[in-house]
């Protein structure tokens, strides 16, 4: 009986020492599964913090570029352009928006694990300050945008002052021009009629008084019988009669008539100054037209 009663014993002791080893184990297990969790949450926190810092230097690049893009462009009239950039800043200033939110998510994490002494707490940090640099810059940029767009469109208004300007002094040059013009025209215009003595009586251009003498141009007389010419390029006068008279009192040499003895004759008028310095009305008589 005693002896069965150690074996019991020994059994007991062994199942309770067995009991024991399975606790401890079970307990192992438990530590091992949450520093596996909390190391795959580590890995996935790190490596999502590398992908946002990747993200903002890619902002801080694109920004670069559109800085580059408009202050190469200067003060230049480039309307395309400028809203291209705005919208760029635009795309730019969304994604800064959202990192923002991401970045404050993460740290309210590191926060919370109590560890913000950690190189993760500082790494936020840093890119926190590299956001608040690009929110500066795109700031500026858009200031920048503004006033360019303010000094174009003052350049504008002094170009469409300017151009209205020369509009106003080329209408009043081009009005005086032709105020010139017509005053030199009507200086330079000449008349001349050409009829028997008959006709040139009829219309008042010949008036033969007592004792013969014949008066030219007295008084009234019909002045649509007369053609009207420019003394700068008349020189000819047709006078289709075989006799010709000239009634005005036109300078000697300043003329000649012209023609075959008994074919029609013509007016050339030899120096155009002298033939009209005294009248600008010719009266031709001929004896009949042929």
């Amino acid at each position: 009986m005693k002896k069965k009663l150690l074996i019991v014993g020994a059994v007991a002791f062994i199942l309770a020492a067995c009991s024991g080893n399975q606790k401890k184990l079970d307990e192992d297990s438990i530590k091992i599964a949450d520093l596996t969790a909390e190391y795959e949450e580590a890995t996935s926190f790190n490596d999502s913090l590398m992908l946002l810092m990747g993200d903002i230097y890619t902002g801080l690049d694109s920004i670069n570029t559109q800085e580059g893009l408009l202050y190469n462009m200067g003060n230049s009239e480039n309307t395309n352009q400028r809203a291209e950039i705005r919208r760029n800043l635009s795309v730019i200033k969304a994604r800064l928006a959202a990192n923002k939110q991401l970045l404050a998510d993460m740290e309210a994490k590191v926060k919370k694990s109590g560890n913000e002494s950690s190189i993760q707490s500082k790494t936020i940090a840093q890119l926190k300050q590299h956001i608040e640099q690009q929110d500066a810059k795109i700031a500026k940029l858009e200031s920048d945008l503004t006033a360019a767009r303010g000094q174009i469109d003052e350049l504008n208004t002094q170009v469409a002052a300017g151009q209205e300007q020369v509009k106003v002094e080329t209408e009043a040059k081009e009005a005086a021009q032709a105020q010139a013009a017509a005053a030199e025209n009507e200086a330079n215009e000449v008349y001349y009629a050409i009829g028997t003595a008959k006709e040139l009586k009829q219309r008042g251009l010949l008036e033969k008084k007592f004792l013969g003498t014949t008066k030219v141009l007295k008084g009234d007389f019909d002045a649509s019988y007369f053609v009207k010419a420019d003394k700068r390029t008349l020189r000819t006068i047709p006078c289709n009669a075989k006799k010709v008279k000239v009634w005005t009192n036109m300078p000697q040499g300043s003329y000649r008539i012209v023609g075959e003895k008994d074919g029609p004759k013509s007016i050339e008028i030899v120096n155009p100054d002298r033939f009209w310095s005294l009248a600008s009305h010719l009266v031709v008589q001929i004896n009949s037209w042929i």
